[in-house]
């Protein structure tokens, strides 16, 4: 036992040692955490009496998981492995429960979303084990990157609702957003840390408008609508 009564066996850096050493374990972990989400995403909306975008408008759906499964591993090489397969799988997950329950939509788009899954799901998964750095500075930009990410989402949602008189978006999703935040912001050890982090997400909120731009524009290539 330790001082906080919790034994060697026990502690969450052993979990971590033993998902070090069963690499396919964490990436079945990932399989299954990434599917769910995606599938839940369409299960939920299809349920919204409202008509109103709920989980799939989430970006935090996304963003999150791969740094939660980047944040287990030991190692920063299957942390970005770890990332990859989530995200992936949330697309697949998103893509097959939309097969079965939406007549009307376009397959093709989930090709673009595969190669920025491939992508963002790296670079999150490794922010998510660079999130337990010992440097400050690590550990706020680990934590902004996605916390910027959310906040783009934030910005979007409020600007579409003050178009729409409160009609673009369910405001059920804008309080699961702020728990996503929340969630890294609980992540990020230390006070100084998770104040540069909000500062980083600041920061990095017009960058990603551009990125995300330029995702839907590749998106938008992808379905054949043009």
């Amino acid at each position: 036992m330790d001082g906080n009564g919790t034994s060697p066996e026990e502690s969450p850096f052993a979990i971590r040692n033993f998902l070090d050493r069963y690499l396919g374990l964490l990436l079945a972990m990932s399989l299954g955490a990434g599917f769910g989400c995606g599938a839940l995403a369409v299960f939920v909306d299809g349920l919204n009496s409202e008509g109103l975008p709920f989980l799939e408008w989430s970006v935090g759906l996304y963003v999150v998981p791969p740094v939660l499964l980047g944040r287990v591993a030991v190692r920063a090489w299957p942390a970005t492995m770890a990332g990859s397969v989530t995200y992936l799988a949330t697309v697949l997950g998103h893509l097959v429960i939309t097969h079965l329950t939406v007549d009307d939509h376009n397959a093709q788009e989930y090709w673009a979303w595969l190669f920025v899954g491939l992508v963002a799901g790296a670079v999150l998964g490794f922010f998510g084990h660079r999130i337990r750095s010992h440097s400050t500075g690590a550990r706020a930009f680990a934590a902004g990157f996605p916390l910027g990410l959310i906040a783009v989402f934030l910005v979007m949602s409020v600007q579409a609702q003050v178009e729409t008189g409160g009609r673009a978006v369910h405001m059920g999703v804008l309080l699961v957003e702020g728990a996503w935040a929340l969630l890294i912001l609980a992540l990020c050890r230390g006070w100084a840390a998770r104040g540069a982090a909000l500062a980083c997400a600041i920061a990095l909120v017009v960058p990603f408008i551009f990125v995300l731009i330029g995702v839907f524009m590749l998106v938008w290539f992808a379905s054949g609508d043009y």
